[in-house]
């Protein structure tokens, strides 16, 4: 499909039907599985950055406006479309904003920060950005916060503030309580006396106990710290999956 089009309701039309033509349905069932998604035509997650690339060399801005679509697809190229932007940190701030609402699984979210180049170029203000993120009501904003943290400030510089940020975090989300869980557990494994201390004062069971969890999962962990680690473990209190 060209895409150095003029997008209208039609020529999105042809844009999402062309997207069926893409379908492989082997992926449609095991990425569906993966991301616990029914609404997706099974489009390779290569092909989608492709098609991003394309679009954001065009007319992406009539894009973005008529993509209104919430196939899973449409939804996530349109977040792969940032990452290839030469963007000023405002502008961009602004996109990912309006992008969040638009975000409907988790997915959205983390394939969308690991493309997000702009933040290893914009340190403070990336850090600002997800701080405010996580502030948020919204809860997929408030993981895209915690996603961005750990992808981009788990290091000497930022670790202790972005330690800070995330333990103060209050939710009834799974998919933020998971997010924050993840980042601990690959804190502790790169930092793990200082990782440690924040681990220990968490009031939320759940985290506390996933936390654990996962850093038991690794495998750059030792047999004998992973039993040090199964003997912290909390009675964990009732939490439904939101």
């Amino acid at each position: 499909m060209n895409f150095n089009i003029t997008w209208t309701k039609e020529t999105y039309q042809e844009f999402i039907n062309y997207l069926y033509t893409l379908q492989d349905k082997k992926y449609q069932e095991f990425h569906g599985k993966i991301i616990e998604c029914n609404n997706l035509i099974g489009v390779r997650t290569s092909e989608l950055k492709k098609i991003a690339k394309e679009i954001s060399k065009h007319n992406y801005l009539e894009f973005i406006r008529v993509n209104t679509s919430d196939l899973y697809e449409a939804i996530m190229i349109e977040g792969f479309i940032y990452g290839y932007l030469k963007l000023d940190f405002e502008t961009f701030k602004n996109y990912i904003t309006t992008y969040l609402k638009k975000a409907n699984n988790w997915a959205h979210i983390d394939l969308l920060v690991t493309n997000l180049k702009i933040l290893k170029k914009s340190p403070p203000e990336g850090f600002k950005f997800a701080k405010t993120l996580i502030h948020s009501k919204n809860n997929w904003s408030k993981r895209c916060g915690i996603v961005v943290l750990l992808n981009y400030y788990l290091h000497d510089i930022y670790l202790e503030k972005t330690l800070e940020v995330v333990t103060k975090v209050k939710s009834d989300d799974y998919y933020v309580n998971m997010a924050i869980a993840w980042l601990l557990s690959i804190a502790y494994i790169k930092y793990r006396e200082t990782t440690l201390i924040y681990i220990v004062n968490l009031k939320n069971n759940f985290v506390y106990n996933k936390t654990l969890t996962k850093i038991i999962e690794s495998r750059r962990i030792s047999e004998d710290e992973k039993k040090f680690i199964k003997s912290l473990k909390r009675i964990e209190d009732k939490e439904e999956k939101n």
